[in-house]
């Protein structure tokens, strides 16, 4: 909490979230004019930890621009995840300041187009591609990542000079480890009948975490969003109740510019209770152990990310399960990307499960970043919504 005595509203703390948002590219370009090296992510298996370790600031290139998809379709098919596409055509254009600041980037083979995508961007940048084992239970397979993880280091120390060394690590993984505590405070608000926040409010203050070049003030601005919103859970009636249907979101990765499904459920009035895909809680609901090698805890921990690309992927039904219980999840939409053929795929499972297991209603949206389908997407989700009350 800030020196002040008065505490602030969740609308003004929300509104200055909003506001960094809007200004980060600022605070990155004064990172680069001081010096420092600005490294570009596309996914969260590649951890902020490391990068941070090797004295450099990570960013993510995840692209969430509409209007950078006709660029890319100058040489990628049509046919394609609109994130991909987006990421490229910001690329190709340089039009996209992180972008433009990045002096490396990290890739991963999370999906054949990513992969084949990063081969093009390394004619813009130096790039450095992780391959990930896709069955974390195979014999070796942790062994193989560990490998992974110290071929990123040693990139990593070739752009900045800085090596990550095992005391630099476990500082920037207590750091992270802070942040994700603070994140796991505010969404509690979920669990109650009746939230003082709203998920799309969640997801611009999860996206920050993505756009941040000193920790400092975004780790004592988000402890003073969790003080608000526990106060505001305290104040409220502990018996008060919505009649809103609890509804979880999953799937493909969203941001608040790309948030159509999220925004379109919550006006058909449903109460978005729980979001766990990579954009929400399922990169802060777990802590790095910061006991031991703090290289091989980092290795555990993104190892064990709950990604599509894992086959199997046991812990993506798992964490569904987990959140249907803390949240009190009434149910479920998955949604998937244009040509995102994990996810689509997947959709098959989280479907059994939800249906079979869970005995929750379901319903998977396939779309991409245009706003053409809203209209027929309105439809699907206030019918479907309606079928829940």
């Amino acid at each position: 909490m800030r020196g002040s005595s008065v505490a602030r509203s969740i609308d003004a703390i929300l509104a200055e979230v909003a506001d960094r948002l809007e200004w980060a590219q600022v605070r990155f370009k004064e990172a680069k004019d001081s010096g420092l090296k600005v490294v570009g992510l596309y996914c969260g298996y590649i951890p902020f930890e490391l990068v941070r370790a090797a004295g450099a600031i990570p960013v993510s290139l995840c692209g969430n621009d509409a209007n950078a998809i006709p660029s890319a379709e100058v040489e990628l098919p049509r046919n394609f995840c609109p994130l991909i596409k987006s990421s490229y055509g910001l690329a190709i254009t340089d039009t996209c300041p992180y972008f433009h600041f990045a002096d490396a980037l990290i890739g991963e083979t999370t999906c054949d187009g990513k992969k084949k995508v990063f081969e093009l961007l390394g004619k813009l940048r130096p790039v450095h591609v992780m391959q990930i084992p896709y069955d974390k239970n195979v014999p070796g397979a942790l062994e193989r990542w560990a490998e992974e993880m110290a071929r990123v280091a040693a990139f990593l120390t070739e752009i900045t000079g800085i090596e990550p060394t095992p005391e630099r690590l476990a500082a920037e993984i207590r750091y992270e480890n802070d942040i994700r505590r603070v994140l796991q405070r505010i969404v509690r608000t979920f669990e109650r009948r009746v939230p003082s926040l709203t998920w799309t409010q969640m997801l611009s203050v999860r996206s920050l975490t993505d756009f941040v070049v000193d920790r400092a003030p975004y780790l004592a601005l988000i402890e003073e969003l969790a003080e608000a919103v526990e106060l505001a859970d305290a104040a409220a009636a502990d018996a008060a109740q919505s009649p809103l249907p609890r509804l979880l979101i999953t799937g493909s990765p969203m941001s608040p510019e790309t948030n159509k499904v999220m925004r379109l459920a919550e006006d058909s009035g449903a109460l978005v209770v729980a979001h766990d895909a990579c954009s929400g809680t399922k990169m802060f609901d777990r802590l790095v152990d910061e006991d031991g090698d703090p290289f091989a805890a980092l290795t555990r921990f993104t190892l064990d990310i709950p990604c599509a690309c894992m086959s199997p992927n046991d812990g993506r039904v798992e964490l569904l399960r987990s959140s249907v219980a803390v949240y009190g999840v009434e149910g479920v939409i998955d949604t998937v990307w244009q040509a995102c053929h994990t996810f689509n795929v997947e959709s098959v499972i989280v479907q059994r499960a939800c249906r079979e297991e869970l005995s929750l209603p379901f319903m998977k949206i396939e779309t991409d970043y245009s706003s053409a389908d809203e209209g027929q997407l309105r439809t699907r989700i206030e019918a479907f919504v309606e079928g829940m009350c």
